[in-house]
């Protein structure tokens, strides 16, 4: 992290956890990298500043893996997938700032946090939340979202979703990737994988993050639901 007070603190933070945590701290960017190719986390913690570094682990995942049959890099939703016998990808969770809210369609990240309500009970959390498969949002950025939804134009969307599409948009939501959202469904991943796909196109988003963000500023996903996924 690049503010010199804010690394301190999440440092203070994750070593304040409880046991069974391990945690590594990047002393620069080549470090980082180093790290993550030395320890293969579980979680990497990061600002959007830095958000590039997430780029290149991705970027040499998808060359180890190779290209999938369309021709591109097998990336699913997350970043890159791992090879056999290879563990997968960390997941990547954001500090962001207060006026960063309004831009996370551009900042995708399987969790967040707002540096100024950051806090140790907010960092388990979200850590709890990332190991159960779920996206981690604080629920005052999901009711932030909705109260300017509120006062916001309805975004333009090219269909209406069906009942299936409108449980996996909820599964979106909670972070579940294809494959637990087939599980979920009881239908295969690929199955899974055509429904996020249909989803992404009706709510005219770019990625997964872009959706979950839409979805709730459109009205599809409401308060009730953002706090089951905080709980």
């Amino acid at each position: 992290m690049e503010d010199q007070i804010l690394r301190l603190g999440v440092q203070a933070i994750m070593s304040g956890l409880a046991t069974g945590v391990e945690t590594y701290f990047a002393a620069n960017e080549f470090d980082f990298v180093g790290k993550v190719r030395e320890h293969a986390p579980d979680v990497a913690v990061l600002t959007p500043a830095n958000r590039r570094l997430w780029d290149v682990i991705g970027q040499e995942r998808a060359a180890r893996t190779g290209p999938d049959r369309t021709g591109r890099a097998a990336l699913d939703g997350r970043g890159a997938r791992g090879v056999a016998g290879e563990r997968p990808s960390p997941r990547l969770l954001l500090v962001i700032e207060q006026h960063q809210t309004d831009d996370l369609a551009g900042l995708p990240a399987d969790g967040y946090l707002i540096r100024q309500d950051l806090s140790a009970a907010g960092m388990a959390r979200a850590l709890d939340q990332l190991a159960a498969g779920e996206m981690a949002i604080p629920v005052e950025l999901g009711r932030s979202l909705i109260q300017q939804a509120a006062s916001a134009a309805p975004a333009k969307r090219r269909g209406a979703l069906t009942a299936r599409e409108n449980e996996t948009l909820v599964l979106l939501v909670r972070g579940l990737s294809n494959k637990q959202i087939g599980r979920r469904l009881l239908i295969s991943e690929h199955g899974a994988k055509r429904l996020v796909s249909s989803v992404l196109l009706k709510l005219d988003a770019t990625n997964r993050t872009s959706a979950v963000v839409k979805a709730i500023r459109t009205g599809l996903v409401d308060e009730a639901t953002l706090a089951d996924t905080a709980n």
